[in-house]
């Protein structure tokens, strides 16, 4: 039980670290985007699974990059989901022209160059229960477009009750105004990919609405919060498997699954249950808690079936479910929740999320 820092790049100038508890699970998070690279859990036979999604060693992530870039276990910021239209954003007064890295003027997971492509500084917190790491990374005025100096920090922390928990913070220290959102975006196979995809893994959601989006752009919250009931949406009235409706998305936008589901209308002041996720065939299940007030569901629907990962996994459409707590995507351009996402100079903004892994009941 304890953290363990690896190279993780030829010359270890990326690192990696091994979070422990006393049950033998083991969660690996390096400074190339705060990200989780593996999650290794005992399933209820006691044989070890590697649940996550992602690949062995840095030059094996750049390679891929030039493939597909799911944002595999990444931290993702300043600003998770799309922010439509990218080029006429409002903050602080002025209007900022955002990349625009998805066709029709949206930008996505904070740009070209996101956090998830950032190199962080990292600290060990706790060698005990929960063994902690924390990471942090300075957002320099003007990166990929957004305005202000930001610090940000995210805390890694592993319980002996297999929760993960994720604390971000994020502090203006120099400017007046800019616009902060940052999620995980780890993607999670309860069969440690033994079942190539996730269509057989049940999902329920303490989510009743989901955010409407536009008709010209499927991706693209208009602001309206809709009921998921009689919905191929509806997680919510009682658990169901990912691909009891799948079939009934156009393959040609969606594909599947990639919907804000609606939690609650603002972030709150504790964590709560806001999904739960589970195979029958190994009994894991996954419950996420969070303060957040929307979950982004997303069943992997682009991943290229060229990308292989660690132990030669070959992934591809719906491998991985990623479940992204955040606040409402979009917000910055839907003015009843515009300030969801503001942040200003000597304000901290908070966001606390835990995955925890234990067996069906």
């Amino acid at each position: 039980m304890g953290v363990n820092k690896h190279n993780f790049s030829k010359g270890g100038s990326i690192e990696e670290y091994e979070l422990t508890n006393s049950k033998g699970t083991a969660v690996f998070i390096t400074t190339w985007g705060a990200r989780i690279t593996r999650f290794v859990v005992a399933d209820k036979s006691g044989k070890q699974r590697d649940i996550v999604a992602g690949f062995d060693n840095y030059e094996k992530w750049q390679e891929s990059l030039a493939t597909d870039d799911p944002c595999f276990g990444a931290t993702v910021g300043r600003v998770a989901g799309r922010i439509w239209p990218c080029d006429s954003v409002f903050i602080n007064g002025k209007t900022h022209v955002l990349p625009e890295n998805q066709p029709g003027k949206v930008c996505l997971h904070g740009g070209l160059k996101g956090f998830d492509k950032k190199v962080f500084g990292a600290q060990i917190v706790s060698e005990s229960q929960p063994a902690s790491v924390k990471f942090s990374y300075l957002s320099q005025d003007g990166e990929e477009g957004f305005p202000g100096e930001l610090d940000v920090r995210v805390m890694f922390s592993l319980f002996d009750d297999n929760a993960l928990h994720i604390e971000y913070s994020g502090r203006l220290r120099k400017g007046t105004e800019t616009i902060f959102n940052p999620t995980n975006h780890t993607y999670w196979n309860l069969t440690g990919f033994e079942e190539p995809n996730i269509l057989n893994h049940f999902c329920k959601l303490e989510a009743d609405r989901y955010m409407a989006t536009r008709e010209d752009n499927v991706m693209i919250p208009t602001g309206d919060l809709l009921s998921v009931k009689d919905t191929p949406l509806d997680f919510y009235s009682k658990p169901r498997s990912f691909g009891d409706d799948i079939d009934k998305f156009d393959k040609n936008t969606l594909r599947g699954y990639d919907h804000p589901f609606v939690v609650s209308e603002q972030p709150t002041e504790g964590i709560r249950q806001v999904a739960r996720v589970w195979s029958p065939l190994t009994d894991l299940q996954l419950t996420v808690l969070s303060d957040q007030p929307a979950i982004i569901v997303y069943t992997g629907n682009w991943i290229s079936d060229k990308l292989v990962g660690k132990e030669n996994t070959r992934y591809g459409n719906y491998a991985a479910v990623a479940l992204e707590t955040q606040r409402f995507p979009n917000a910055v351009n839907i003015p009843q929740f515009r300030n969801q996402v503001l942040l200003h100079q000597d304000e901290v903004f908070s966001h606390h999320t835990v995955y925890k892994v234990d067996y069906c009941v």
